[in-house]
């Protein structure tokens, strides 16, 4: 028979109630979620759900993270982020995958797909070259001088 009390990855985890406040940073290697305020980072190995009646400020990460409240702050989900009808973000995401049902609000930035670098050509031909920019200006300029005849 396994000794549970060696087990510590194994259990409820960690659960904010509604009339919870905290402040800090909140770590747990099991699941966390919260129905209350966070005042600080949330930090899971697995999941982090976060309920309707919540609000986060700080960063949030997790393997699979569900938002029904609020967040203010960056996102890393290293699996999958979900972000359900009365979620709202204010923050840059991270994650490999990403589901934003109708209605979700999303403010920021977002990188998704494998954390692999871009081979070295490829980020060559991404950099443009100096005078591109001032180029790219007179082009703009030409086009808006070629419109058509209003005579």
């Amino acid at each position: 028979m396994k000794n549970q009390m060696t087990d510590t990855t194994s259990g409820p985890g960690t659960v904010v109630g509604v009339n919870v406040a905290l402040s800090g940073t909140l770590k747990d290697q099991n699941d966390i979620v919260v129905y209350g305020m966070v005042d600080g980072e949330v930090i899971s190995e697995k999941s982090v759900t976060v309920g309707q009646t919540a609000q986060v400020k700080g960063p949030v990460h997790g393997q699979s993270i569900t938002i029904s409240g609020t967040i203010r702050g960056a996102i890393d989900a290293s699996e999958k982020l979900e972000i359900l009808e009365t979620g709202k973000v204010y923050g840059s995401i991270t994650t490999k995958d990403l589901v934003i049902h109708s209605g979700a609000v999303l403010v920021g930035k977002v990188i998704m797909g494998a954390e692999e670098e871009l081979p070295a050509e490829e980020v060559a031909t991404e950099e443009k070259p100096e005078n591109s920019e001032t180029e790219s200006v007179e082009a703009a300029k030409e086009e808006t001088t070629l419109a058509p005849d209003e005579e």
